[in-house]
């Protein structure tokens, strides 16, 4: 499929009729490929790194500062996958896994982000960028759980930052605290232990440096009733999370291993 650069009500309408496509919205805020109407979405929602001319002129922070609070490489993990969303823009631009009203940083991690307050022309187009992604989000979820009996899976990855830690910390964390873990044991159950059988060398751990509590699951949860949201963080194992450079061996290695986690989720429940 050819990369399009299309508005949201064209990515909507595209959706709604089950097209098969892949795009960038015509502000570039947000990456969708669809190439199969699955009952999966992939999301990498902080992979982004780029921001704005003007606001790059006033971020205080490095582009190496952003980066390492940001989730680089994380779309490549899912790249193979039929659904695939992912933000293309800095969460120090707006942050998707905040809420609305939360998703603009005036300080973030104890640091000053602008060297002059944002204006309200800048916000505003801030928030903007955020809705028209959450439209998309609403969208494709609701065409999914109309074509589907079975429960929407939307695979929330992550990464993060195990320096900064001063205990151990596992090399994968699935955040579940907001979930109804009556309802959804099976399919978590199973999520753990296929995360288990595809990485047999790693500590995979419920709760344990996140808990799942972030605005996209939040989002998710509050207007859709079958869907499952497992946040999923990989720590920073694959690149000097401090510089940003990446180890390409086991980016490759991660990825396979997470495709090898899907299928594997797919066929026990």
């Amino acid at each position: 499929m050819v990369l399009e650069r299309l508005t949201i009500e064209e990515i909507i309408d595209s959706i709604e009729k089950q097209s098969f496509f892949k795009a960038v919205d015509d502000q570039y805020g947000f990456y969708i490929k669809v190439e199969s109407y699955t009952d999966r979405i992939a999301a990498a929602i902080h992979d982004g790194h780029q921001l704005r001319p003007d606001l790059k002129d006033n971020c205080l922070l490095a582009d190496e500062e952003r980066l390492y609070e940001e989730d680089p490489f994380t779309a490549l993990f899912i790249k193979d996958q039929p659904i695939v969303i992912k933000g293309l823009d800095s969460r120090f631009e707006y942050d998707l896994n905040r809420v609305f009203e939360d998703a603009i940083y005036e300080t973030a991690w104890g640091k000053q982000v602008w060297t002059i307050p944002l204006t309200a022309e800048q916000i505003d187009l801030s928030r903007e960028k955020y809705q028209r992604f959450y439209r998309m989000v609403d969208a494709l979820i609701g065409k999914l759980s109309s074509l589907h009996e079975t429960p929407i899976m939307v695979y929330d990855i992550h990464s993060y930052n195990y320096k900064r830690w001063d205990r151990k910390v596992p090399e994968l964390n699935v955040g579940t605290s907001m979930l109804d873990r009556t309802k959804w044991k099976k399919q978590i159950d199973n999520y753990l232990l296929a995360l288990e059988c595809s990485f047999p060398t790693f500590w995979v751990a419920e709760n344990n440096t996140f808990y799942g509590k972030g605005g996209f699951l939040g989002h998710i949860q509050k207007n859709f009733n079958n869907v499952l949201v497992l946040a999923t963080e990989f720590s920073k194992y694959y690149c000097d999370e401090l510089t940003g450079r990446f180890y390409w061996e086991q980016l490759e290695d991660t990825r396979r291993r997470l495709n090898s986690c899907f299928i594997k989720h797919d066929t026990r429940f």
